[in-house]
């Protein structure tokens, strides 16, 4: 008889451990606190919803694309993924609709105007922000203080193209900084400089590509110029070497990246650093961009999916989940949150988003971008190795890029 209770206990048991939903998530991760960051807040999701389990693959960023890729192809999706604008852009065809969980007009309005191109397909609602970035340049103050270079510290006073080659050639001269500057192998990166010239990859139809422009000429021979008089290494766009490396080692003085390396550099120690404001040609800009949550049809949960996004996007938790991670919330409501010592440097990227045009979010939140992304980044690289002019690249990127939008 008490073989037969402890049985039906095991039973009850089991039955209940196979009722308990799981959501599956793929999680991507930049810095090496991001996962045990993230783990605290699933544990705090799954005590809130007992009768959800939550189970992460965690995959380095580099790997995302491909993760998600293979999981769509095969059927397979996650209930719920950490992506970035390119990638929302590539899903939106399977992309879960939120429309269908929220109220569509009062949930929108909780973010940045900047990041809702990103979401919403109107009617449908294809993810929601986690939060918000910034392109910006990191600095090393004590290369910079050896060479006499003072950095403007003044947003309405910022550099020209010119005074911030200037500053760079004094810097690599005058100090133990070996090189000027590193740079993200990213098109999204190279486009701040695009955007500061005045230049813009699609029109505003969103139908025409009119990359091939006087400020598109511009821009790229000035980054080819950076490259060809050794400002940037080379190896960074030609032999995909670290950037972050370069700059973390104190090798380089400045580093075009964003404000998601500021938890990672707080870890340094071996020199001090800061942000400066972007510098500017006809404007200043950076370009926003940022890390978004979504789900997938065909999921096995998408009711759970939709919970779980509408709770870590919610005040309560994403702004709490932002100072951890020392990112800035996508939340209207985010503004004037205090970060302690990164106060300073988090006030430089905001400032940077504020004079940023409209239309360069609304540039990429188009699918074609997203699709275009790798290839406009290989026309860059044969520019830099001498196989084309920047004249002929941007013929070749808005000739593919107004194919792909027709």
């Amino acid at each position: 008889m008490r073989k037969v209770r402890l049985l039906a206990l095991v039973l009850l048991l089991c039955s209940l451990a196979s009722a308990k939903g799981t959501l599956q998530m793929v999680w991507f991760t930049e810095a090496p606190t991001e996962q045990a960051i993230f783990e605290k807040y699933v544990r705090m999701y799954e005590a809130a919803n007992p009768d959800t389990k939550v189970e992460v693959t965690y995959v380095p960023f580099q790997q995302l694309t491909q993760k998600l890729q293979l999981m769509v192809a095969g059927n397979t999706p996650p209930d719920v993924a950490r992506v970035v604008t390119a990638n929302i852009a590539e899903f939106e065809p399977v992309a879960l609709d939120l429309s269908a969980y929220v109220d569509s007009a009062s949930f929108l309005n909780q973010f940045l105007p900047s990041q809702i191109p990103y979401i919403y397909r109107k009617p449908r609602i294809i993810g929601a922000p986690l939060d918000v970035t910034a392109n910006g340049i990191f600095y090393n103050k004590d290369c910079f203080n050896e060479a006499g270079v003072k950095v403007p510290t003044n947003s309405l006073n910022v550099w020209t193209w010119e005074q911030w080659r200037e500053a760079m050639n004094k810097v690599r001269n005058n100090s133990k900084c070996r090189f000027a500057l590193s740079y993200d192998f990213t098109t999204h990166r190279f486009s701040t400089l695009l955007y500061q010239a005045g230049g813009r990859f699609i029109d505003d139809s969103g139908k025409k590509f009119v990359v091939d422009s006087t400020q598109g000429l511009r821009t790229l021979t000035f980054f080819a110029d950076l490259f060809k008089d050794g400002f940037i290494p080379k190896g960074q766009w030609l032999s995909n070497d670290d950037p972050s490396t370069l700059f973390r080692s104190g090798q380089a003085a400045m580093y075009m990246s964003g404000n998601w390396n500021l938890a990672q550099f707080s870890q340094i120690k071996n020199f001090n650093w800061g942000v400066m404001p972007l510098p500017r040609d006809k404007f200043r800009s950076t370009v926003p961009g940022g890390k978004f949550v979504m789900g997938f049809r065909g999921s096995k949960n998408p009711e759970e999916a939709a919970k779980f996004i509408q709770w870590i996007t919610s005040k309560e938790v994403n702004l709490p989940f932002s100072k951890d991670n020392m990112v800035l919330s996508a939340r209207k409501d985010a503004k004037g949150m205090k970060y302690g010592q990164f106060d300073d440097a988090i006030a430089v990227f905001q400032s940077d988003l504020s004079v940023t045009p409209a239309y360069v979010g609304k540039d990429w939140s188009n699918p074609a971008i997203a699709r275009l992304n790798t290839f406009i980044r290989g026309e860059i690289v044969k520019v830099l190795l001498g196989q084309q002019t920047p004249k002929q690249a941007l013929e070749t990127i808005q000739a593919e890029g107004n194919k792909i939008l027709r």
